[in-house]
């Protein structure tokens, strides 16, 4: 059984597979359970994340702004988050399909004290969920999150105790439309903050343009058709005619992940932005219409929060990953006269990314996984008062995840040299088109270490808490296959399940991580070094822990 107020919120908000059930079972339990995303589900997320708002604002109605992506299931869950907002004493507006980074515009557009994105990011189709955003377009912490989780409880087993108001609708904003008009000020922007002009979009990429994949997302219909008609060109390879996140995106894809060119033109591929490549290079007939270093194509996710790009190889294609993708823009920033640089990346980045950027100049903190964590650190690290950071130009912040997550400085619509942090692929991606043009030959690979990354699905997560017996038995394990390896376990702020182990081995760099999934029933394993491969020992942690956490 799950414990009464037990979090419902993962690594990076609610998450579940959708279901019209309209049975009298607890709808948290259903969550937890099965993962199902009901509609008495949406409403009790919808009435207590309210009333967890009205509690901390100074507005006695406070406003939350909602947007959505493409997914069949989220009209109910929409019309039911935001009963149960109406509910809870709080006013709601409605800004339509956008992209999570839409939202998170609108809601400081709208002077809103929160906003609700209903997505299921990268997940397919059959998921929704939700992202839960403060005033400042900043997503929710662990604290706030146990509180709404406390009163979610209390509204599902006891729904006498849940108000009734009925507070106002407003009207329905186009935040698409906002959205894109502040996508072209960014356009404007970036090129002044790495010094190059708007005409060098596309020196980066081949005479062929790019291919790009929106995941079927909000940016699908008109992404590369702005970019077209400023200079680059391109062709999108996703559908709406086709499921959001099907056969497509950057949630396809893994950090490492690279191919030869005779591997893309004779293997079938189901992802829509390999099989595209294979394509061009076959009508080419055999060679690649492309340099090394130049940029072919990029993937967005579904809710468009996240971006991968893939550069051309001496033999064939590979995904440049967050990491290299946040090195070049600071690095960038540097080549225009910035000094005072610092990059926030995840525990999943490669062991050599803070070393290269000591060898920059730029400072480098480590953080939890999920991008919340990412912005964390770089407010922390202004040493400003709140939580808008105050600067006359865009600060030289950033924050990656291997991932694709790139969290950068963005300006807040109503408020003058103030500035939110905030995760775009498209706005990630347009700042790599004119970092990369900045940059030019100059562009400085960062060293890869070896890296594996393996999930062990169907875990009982309750089983795994990165401290109890179980992983004491892990750390033994792993002192008897690696007797002189000098590890001590690490303590990350946010990581309530991780087990990370970090030191070194004969002289080289060695971390090991174990950690729960935020928003599924799986743990995951990670091994890093600086050239040695632990293929061996992964291979002997998977099969320890499944059979420990697999019912």
């Amino acid at each position: 059984m799950p414990m009464v107020g037990e979090r419902l919120h993962g690594t990076d908000g609610i998450r579940g597979k959708v279901s019209e059930d309209i049975s009298s079972e607890n709808p948290i339990e259903k969550l937890i359970f099965q993962r199902e995303f009901t509609p008495a589900l949406s409403h009790i997320i919808g009435l207590s994340s309210g009333v967890a708002i009205s509690e901390i604002s100074d507005n006695s109605e406070p406003l939350v702004v909602i947007g959505w992506d493409r997914r069949d299931g989220n009209s109910k869950i929409v019309e039911h988050i935001q009963n149960g907002l109406s509910n809870s004493g709080c006013r709601t507006q409605l800004v339509g399909e956008v992209p999570t980074p839409g939202l998170h515009h609108c809601l400081l557009l709208l002077n809103a004290d929160a906003g609700m994105m209903i997505t299921a990011s990268h997940n397919p189709a059959s998921d929704s969920g939700v992202k839960l955003f403060d005033n400042n377009g900043y997503k929710t912490m662990p604290m706030f999150e146990d509180k709404i989780s406390e009163l979610a409880w209390g509204f599902s087993l006891n729904p006498d105790s849940q108000p009734r108001f009925n507070s106002e609708k407003m009207p329905f904003f186009d935040g698409m439309t906002a959205y894109r008009k502040y996508l072209k000020k960014w356009i404007d922007m970036i090129p002044h903050v790495v010094g190059v002009s708007k005409d060098d979009i596309s020196n980066s990429t081949t005479e062929q343009g790019l291919i790009l994949d929106c995941s079927g997302g909000a940016a699908t219909d008109w992404l590369s058709f702005g970019l077209t008609r400023r200079g680059l060109l391109c062709e999108e390879v996703s559908s709406r005619d086709d499921p959001i996140n099907k056969n497509c995106g950057a949630g396809e894809f893994n950090s490492t992940d690279s191919w030869t060119n005779i591997e893309l033109m004779e293997n079938e591929h189901q992802h829509l932005l390999l099989e595209e490549i294979g394509n061009r290079l076959r009508s080419n007939d055999g060679m690649a219409p492309w340099s090394k270093g130049q940029l072919v194509a990029a993937a967005l996710d579904g809710d468009g929060d996240r971006c991968l790009l893939l550069e051309a190889t001496n033999d064939g294609i590979k995904i440049v990953d967050g990491d290299q993708m946040a090195f070049d823009w600071l690095n960038s920033m540097i080549f225009n006269g910035n000094d005072d640089l610092t990059l926030a990346h995840s525990i999943e980045s490669d062991l050599f990314l803070p070393a290269t950027c000591t060898d920059m100049g730029i400072k480098t903190i480590q953080t939890a996984i999920g991008d919340r964590w990412l912005s964390d650190a770089l407010i922390e690290n202004t040493n400003q008062e709140g939580v808008l950071i105050q600067d006359y130009s865009m600060p030289a912040l950033c924050g990656c995840e291997d991932s694709g997550h790139i969290v950068m400085p963005v300006p807040h619509p109503n408020e003058q040299n103030c500035w939110s942090l905030a995760g775009d692929g498209a706005a990630t991606l347009i700042a790599q088109l004119f970092a990369r043009a900045r940059l030019s030959d100059e562009r400085i690979d960062i060293p890869r270490g070896w890296k594996i990354r393996q999930p062990i699905k169907g875990t009982n997560r309750a089983l795994w808490d990165g401290k109890n017996a179980l992983s004491d038995e892990v750390v033994q394990l792993i002192q008897d296959k690696l007797p002189k390896a000098k590890l001590s376990r690490k303590i990350i702020e946010g990581e309530s399940s991780l087990l990370l182990l970090e030191g070194h081995l004969s002289g080289e760099r060695l971390s090991i991580g174990i950690r729960n999934s935020g928003t599924e029933a799986k743990t995951s394993l990670t091994i890093k070094s600086e050239r040695t491969e632990f293929g061996e020992l992964a291979t002997q942690l998977i099969e320890f822990l499944s059979g420990k956490l697999i019912d």
